[in-house]
């Protein structure tokens, strides 16, 4: 039993059980209401993949949640059921922050090489820098942390 599971008890004597956890909820709710907008905007390929996006994160967390699901189930779904699954998912997730910095700097290189229009720029430069910033400060907090 982790120390989550001794506060969700208490937290759900006093709300119903919901299929999935916070962050899942968020997580589809926002892929939905994108592929939504994506839909009105006419942008059909955009909005197919959000949705698809939001149903197979929706059902991963739903399915992860069962008492029969695996470490790997529980992991890609965020549904973290002890301190192995989490440390697992810091593994992962590290790993995803490496590829994301890398993708975003030949994003960047591209844009700059087909000169792309100011916006695509402009925002390809924003998350490049978005992601430099919260890896030094993801950095900086858990080495003063210990």
């Amino acid at each position: 039993m982790s120390m989550d599971d001794a506060g969700e008890s208490a937290e759900s004597a006093r709300r119903p059980n919901w299929p999935m956890s916070p962050v899942n909820t968020v997580l589809v709710a926002v892929m939905t209401v994108g592929s939504l907008v994506c839909f009105v905007l006419g942008q059909s390929i955009t909005g197919t993949a959000l949705l698809l996006g939001g149903i197979g994160g929706g059902l991963g967390a739903i399915f992860a949640r069962r008492g029969s699901s695996g470490d790997l189930e529980r992991v890609n779904a965020l549904e973290y059921a002890d301190e192995r699954d989490r440390a697992a998912a810091v593994k992962g997730l590290a790993a995803v922050g490496v590829v994301a910095m890398v993708l975003g700097a030949g994003q960047l290189i591209l844009h700059v090489i087909i000169r792309a229009d100011p916006i695509s720029r402009w925002s390809s430069i924003v998350l490049f820098l978005a992601l430099t910033a919260c890896w030094f400060l993801a950095n900086w907090y858990y080495v003063r942390r210990g």
